[in-house]
């Protein structure tokens, strides 16, 4: 056995004995995860970094080895801080809204008994999924009548997240009063903009003013406070008893089938399932969005919705949202960079 053999040996024993501490290190901090989240402590303690930092630090005798092995420590210290969160967000489910809006009520059929956080936007609910504080986030993305959320779209290129399931959950959309309120009293209309166009027709035709709201349910719970007989708002008849209001019309979308789509989002990529789904942006070649037709066409996958978004920051300049029914392989991938700039592969997921 040569010098560098003996060498390499030794390596390799240091290399087991590292990872046998490391895993015993992470297994510990299940430990501190859940005192931290008993006693609602932070997960960063800056503090305390910078004592584990400054005491391992001086167990190095070679100077030379003192620098490397601090950025090992930071390394090592963040990866634990993102292991803590991740045992603290686990089977938590963000939903952006409050109790009774559509999204929470999907949030509660995807997952009952789980712990549900309400977020005032769809971007903090995508935040609080990469930042590990949520599991997985629960979000509309396409409605039959009103089509698709383009913040939500634009969220899924910004962050860092995967599509893992989507559900189909037929809406219902009412128009709710206070107590003692008639249809004819109504004035003005309060609703999230997609549930304000899914009803426009009724609304047009009882010669309301429509007005936005962030969430259908806040708009419900905005009417209750007001007792106001001339206001009211569309949303679920589930708000109804939440708020003590009336049902005062039902099934006024315009759409029999009114159905919107949700998504559960969340960090880990999914390959399971019928459906696929790609974020483009093109190359400036002639022809170049038929290329990506053919490409995937060739590799006998159906594609079954495209949709183009403007991208933030870039004027006059847009990205794509393809949805394909079966599995994207990564020689599909591969054969989309001849063609395309930017690829974001969202997962293999089950729609249902």
């Amino acid at each position: 056995m040569n010098q560098l053999e003996k060498a390499r040996l030794t390596i390799d024993r240091v290399d087991r004995e590292i990872a046998r501490l490391y895993e015993e290190r992470m297994d510990t901090l299940k430990d501190v995860a859940a005192y931290k989240m008993e006693h609602g402590k932070p997960v960063v303690d800056h503090s305390r970094e910078e004592a584990i930092i400054e005491r391992n630090a001086g167990y190095i005798k070679n100077p030379a080895y003192r620098d490397s092995y601090v950025r090992l420590l930071k390394f090592i210290i963040k990866e634990s801080c993102d292991w803590q969160r991740a045992i603290a967000a686990k089977d938590k489910i963000a939903y952006q809204g409050v109790v009774g809006a559509f999204s929470h009520m999907a949030a509660e059929y995807l997952f009952p008994g789980n712990e549900k956080i309400a977020k005032s936007s769809f971007d903090a609910v995508f935040q609080a999924v990469a930042d590990k504080e949520v599991q997985y986030g629960v979000i509309p993305f396409e409605n039959t009548n009103s089509g698709l959320v383009g913040e939500v779209l634009d969220a899924l290129l910004e962050y860092p997240v995967h599509i893992l399931r989507a559900h189909d959950e037929t809406i219902e959309q009412c128009l709710l009063g206070v107590q003692g309120a008639t249809l004819k009293d109504i004035e003005t209309v309060y609703s999230k903009d997609q549930a304000l166009l899914q009803s426009r027709r009724f609304l047009q035709e009882l010669g309301a003013d429509p007005v936005a709201y962030a969430n259908t349910a806040m708009a419900a719970r905005y009417i209750a406070r007001e007792n106001d007989i001339h206001k009211g708002a569309i949303a679920a008849k589930e708000n109804a008893v939440l708020y003590n209001l009336k049902v005062l019309a039902s099934n006024i979308e315009e759409n029999p089938q009114n159905t919107t789509r949700f998504l559960v989002i969340g960090l880990e990529q999914s390959r399971e399932g019928d459906h696929s789904s790609l974020i483009i942006t093109l190359k400036n070649d002639v022809g170049a969005l038929a290329h990506v037709i053919e490409k995937i066409a060739s590799h006998g996958l159906d594609m079954c919705s495209i949709q183009s978004r403007p991208r933030k920051g870039h004027p006059f300049e847009y990205f794509f949202f393809i949805e394909i029914v079966g599995t994207v392989s990564q020689s599909v991938i591969d054969d989309l960079r001849e063609v395309c700039s930017q690829i974001k592969y969202l997962g293999t997921y089950p729609v249902k």
